[in-house]
């Protein structure tokens, strides 16, 4: 546990922390576009659904509903987000799954263009991400997943999965929401482009969105001051949630999934290399001090940073 900070100062290693009564409010009021990114499992679905009523969403050429306009990667997509609607939305959001979308933020965006990064702790995102990955394949949301590996019983409301399918065709591959953490995100070269660009860039907390949105809303669409938009992808009211169990590969013991992520949890990411890759991983260390010891919880990158 990290000591709160409770003065509007800059912390330990150079961020400024903000509140939401004075500082986030002024920054934003001050800031021009506003890019929301987050990985999955951050606050993604949320802020998705602030954006849809605060100035709309794009629709591609083939009338699917596009909610991923920042990973565009190619000139010719951008081309195309930039020329579909003549006012193109202040506030665009995405998730995202590599460093690119970011680094291109930093270097590419005028300099009051504000950019959010919503952050989990990789270790909790990795536990939500299983789990709704998990919930999504009882509920026969995910159809390329084999049916032999898992058994819903309808009248129980139960879904019995085989724990060698958990390992070995989920955390093994870092299937689909899996994929994309802080590991994957918050790079080196992600710290080296922060720092040589040094744009007006914010950490949050997941967890203060609603806190995020409020102020969005005053200064963007104060139509939207008295909504809720707090969703997550499994509470949208269409998909049945599931008890789920897990059959045990040793002796087909059945233990609930919720018991077998928190004996695992500690061991997930040593056992399936979800930091194996080109990180900088003590400067996401740093940035989570000081932004979990911000009192509310959202920080901004200074010239003294060192991270």
């Amino acid at each position: 546990n990290i000591e709160k900070d409770f003065d509007d100062k800059t912390m330990k290693y150079g961020s400024k922390c903000l509140d939401f009564e004075e500082g986030f409010d002024n920054l934003v009021a001050s800031s021009g576009s506003v890019y929301i990114t987050m990985p999955s499992k951050a606050a993604g679905t949320t802020f998705q659904s602030f954006v849809n009523s605060c100035g709309g969403i794009y629709d591609t050429q083939n009338g699917r509903r596009d909610t991923s306009v920042l990973n565009a990667l190619s000139v010719e997509e951008r081309s195309n987000v930039f020329t579909e609607k003549y006012h193109i939305p202040k506030i665009l959001t995405s998730h995202v799954v590599q460093d690119t979308p970011l680094i291109r933020l930093f270097e590419q965006t005028p300099r009051d263009s504000l950019i959010i990064y919503s952050h989990r702790e990789e270790t909790s995102r990795i536990i939500s991400a299983a789990r709704h990955v998990i919930s999504e394949i009882c509920g026969g949301h995910r159809k390329d997943f084999p049916a032999t590996e898992y058994e819903v019983d309808e009248t129980k409301n139960e879904c019995v999965f085989n724990e060698a399918a958990i390992t070995d065709l989920i955390l093994k591959p870092h299937r689909q929401e899996l994929e994309g953490g802080a590991f994957n995100v918050m790079t080196c070269k992600f710290y080296e482009a922060l720092e040589a660009n040094f744009p007006r860039m914010v950490f949050m907390n997941y967890k203060q969105v609603d806190q995020v949105l409020k102020v969005l809303s005053k200064h963007h669409c104060p139509e939207n001051m008295s909504r809720s938009f707090h969703l997550n992808s499994a509470s949208n009211g269409k998909k049945k949630a599931f008890s789920v169990l897990v059959k045990l590969r040793k002796d087909g013991e059945l233990v609930p999934l919720e018991d077998w992520l928190e004996v695992k949890r500690d061991k997930i990411e040593w056992t399936f290399d979800y930091k194996a890759f080109d990180q900088c991983k003590a400067k996401t260390r740093k940035m989570e001090d000081d932004l979990f010891a911000c009192k509310d919880e959202i920080i901004q990158v200074t010239g003294d940073t060192s991270y």
